[in-house]
């Protein structure tokens, strides 16, 4: 007979699907134990860092557009439409949304990291043309798209439901963030980097730093903890139980039988003589 896989309990006490549990997420990247404490803080810390990268990254080029016009010999009207369209792209992202569940959406996050890197440190600045130039950033807000659909998720994962607000709100600092990066670094720069490659060079390489510390740090939910609802941090062992598969009411039908042990009652008896 084949061999099952053991299913997680949901949220309602139903079965997760044994497929659902396992997912394409490997055990480096899986947490298997809901992130606590300063660890959970970390985590959250390293996506809203991703966010306002990725922010940086695309908005940068709003920096450098009248040269950029200049270098293309291409119009204004030209550059709204190219901006217009690339907009549409990273908002037709959200269509793969799905894929963070299949994939995994750490992974999601530190792939997209990689890419949107190469694309604005090297890429864009190096586009022969007006045509190549306007596909490539088409293409890195496709990028930045699916993976700012990976980073709200992973707050979502982080943070119960009575604290998901104020990581909502961290989140949204993104977009601010970013344009006061871009602001930040091309009123230091363009004073004495004259092309305006350099500003995509510069971003490029803070998206490289990001992607290797998401790369070490960054890791997702396992799919049986991801199912569970968590109202507080204090529910972690409940939910941590039910991905388990742990009947929770079962484990605690008889507490003093579970605490009538060996190793319990000998250390406790060891710490009362000692003191």
């Amino acid at each position: 007979m084949p061999s099952t896989v053991p299913a997680a309990v949901g949220p309602t006490g139903r079965d997760v699907p044994s497929n659902a549990v396992r997912s394409g997420l490997s055990p480096r990247r899986r947490l298997d134990r809901y992130p606590a404490g300063s660890g959970r803080y970390w985590l959250l810390g390293v996506v809203v860092a991703s966010t306002i990268v990725l922010y940086y990254q695309q908005y940068v080029q709003g920096a450098v557009s009248p040269s950029v016009l200049a270098h293309f010999q291409i119009s204004f009207r030209w550059y709204l439409t190219l901006i217009v369209i690339s907009n549409a792209v990273g908002a037709m992202a959200s269509l793969f949304a799905g894929l963070a569940d299949r994939w995994g959406r750490a992974n999601l996050v530190v792939g997209g990291l990689a890419v949107h890197a190469v694309l604005t440190a090297w890429a864009i600045p190096a586009a022969p043309g007006s045509v190549a130039y306007g596909a490539l950033v088409s293409l890195s807000a496709l990028i930045e798209g699916v993976v700012l659909v990976a980073t709200p998720a992973l707050i979502r994962d982080f943070s119960p439901q009575l604290r998901r607000g104020t990581a909502m709100g961290l989140w949204t600092l993104g977009p601010v963030a970013g344009s006061l990066m871009v602001s930040a670094v091309a009123s230091n720069t363009l004073t004495h980097l004259t092309a305006w490659q350099d500003q995509f060079h510069i971003a490029g390489i803070a998206g490289a730093v990001m992607f290797v510390v998401a790369f070490i740090w960054l890791k997702d939910l396992s799919p049986g903890l991801r199912d569970q609802r968590m109202m507080s941090v204090r529910e972690r062992v409940l939910v941590e139980s039910r991905a388990r598969g742990i009947d929770v009411n079962d484990a605690l039908a008889h507490p003093w039988r579970q605490m009538a042990k060996a190793d319990v009652i000998v250390a406790a008896l060891g710490v009362s003589v000692f003191s």
